[in-house]
């Protein structure tokens, strides 16, 4: 299914795994009506968040003094307060994201033959490991869903309530509003397959631009491909500017999400405690990698496109355009995912030192807990 996908396959995918995000905005032909309704349905499922949010809140409160709960409740704590986190974000760039979209759309539409080569060969390379992801994060949650019907817990979370739910039809709808949750946790977490399409849809376009550049074969050629390449790069730089703050909040949430996913690998807990945080460490892991991969790819061709000119016979062109040649290979920056004071560049490097330093927190952390546990003095 996913081998024979096309441009336009992948971005109705991002959109149906979406769905219960409202994340994906509306055309900008949407009615009124069509308006009132997505408002209204992002609110009821942001507010649905919130429902769920203060009980595994008051979850940690009762089970702090037993380390595998109380790490499950915070676990589960950050990947419900990631939904209205997220969403904020997401309604308030609504205008943007449709912007970006509505542009990505109309270049697969009315692409050219080799424009459209060049965006099915991205798809070819990345369409199997995004749509393993997206079946991943689904998947995650309905397993804690079916897994509910063969163990003691009435619900998939262990959130506490200050009354009564053990009896119909209390029970029924809070494990329907759970599981409601869930799913939403895995629809946000999707919003990083979004902005890795837009960051791949970017660099795709600097590839064609590449082609186009090294085509040239007079002054206004040449004058057209420039203006495009500043168009083009103020593109990448806005999807840039969308993309960083999701990345910032899915850093910060999978940070901490490792950190107690570390405390359960290195404490003393049963061996199916510690397979249900293995779910944790992948989920948190494949959200980091799905936007560090397109970004670091986006820093490279976006630097390298300009540099290409010189792979053409620019030595055979009359002496004018040498002239404007020897202009356009003057470096330009590249366009970086970054946070100011923050995060440097966001690539596979940025990614590689994440990990490092989780696994350096998990050290720490085994070596504090082993000398909780064993009783041993801290100045030995």
């Amino acid at each position: 299914m996913f081998r024979n996908a096309t441009p336009e396959t992948a971005i109705a995918f991002t959109e149906f795994i979406l769905g219960l995000s409202c994340c994906w905005p509306l055309p900008s032909t949407a009615t009124k009506s069509q308006i009132l309704c997505f408002k209204i349905l992002r609110s009821v499922l942001f507010l649905n968040s919130l429902l769920l949010f203060c009980p595994l809140l008051y979850a940690i409160y009762v089970h702090r003094e037993d380390t595998a709960m109380f790490c499950k409740s915070v676990s589960l704590t950050l990947a419900v307060v990631h939904v209205p986190l997220h969403s904020t974000y997401c309604f308030s760039q609504h205008d943007r994201y449709q912007r970006l979209i509505e542009e990505m759309k109309s270049c697969c539409e009315k692409g050219n033959s080799y424009e459209r080569q060049i965006f099915q060969r991205y798809v070819d390379k990345y369409a199997i490991y995004y749509a393993a992801s997206a079946v991943w994060f689904y998947w995650s949650p309905s397993i804690i869903l079916i897994g509910t019907f063969f163990i003691s817990d009435p619900f998939p979370t262990n959130a506490e309530y200050p009354f009564p739910v053990d009896f119909e039809p209390v029970r029924s709808i809070i494990f329907l509003q759970q599981s409601l949750v869930g799913m939403q946790c895995a629809s946000l977490l999707c919003t990083n397959i979004l902005c890795a399409l837009l960051l791949l849809f970017a660099a795709a376009r600097f590839e064609i631009l590449m082609t186009e550049i090294c085509a040239v074969n007079g002054v206004k050629s040449l004058i057209k491909c420039v203006k495009k390449y500043y168009t083009l790069k103020r593109y990448a730089e806005e999807v840039a500017n969308t993309a960083r703050y999701t990345t910032l909040i899915t850093l910060c949430i999978c940070g901490i999400e490792s950190v107690f996913a570390g405390i359960i690998f290195i404490g003393r807990q049963p061996f199916t405690v510690k397979l249900q945080f293995v779910t944790v460490s992948i989920t948190v892991l494949l959200a980091v990698f799905m936007c560090a991969w397109p970004a670091d790819n986006l820093i490279d061709v976006s630097e390298s496109t300009m540099r290409t000119v010189y792979q053409s016979k620019w030595y055979e062109q009359p002496l004018r355009i040498q002239k404007f040649i020897l202009f356009m290979m003057i470096p330009q920056s590249p366009v970086i995912l970054r946070i100011r004071c923050i995060i440097p560049a966001f690539s596979l490097s940025y990614y590689c030192s994440f990990i490092t330093n989780v696994l350096s927190m998990f050290t720490a952390l085994r070596v504090v807990m082993f000398q909780d546990e064993d009783g041993i003095p801290d100045d030995i």
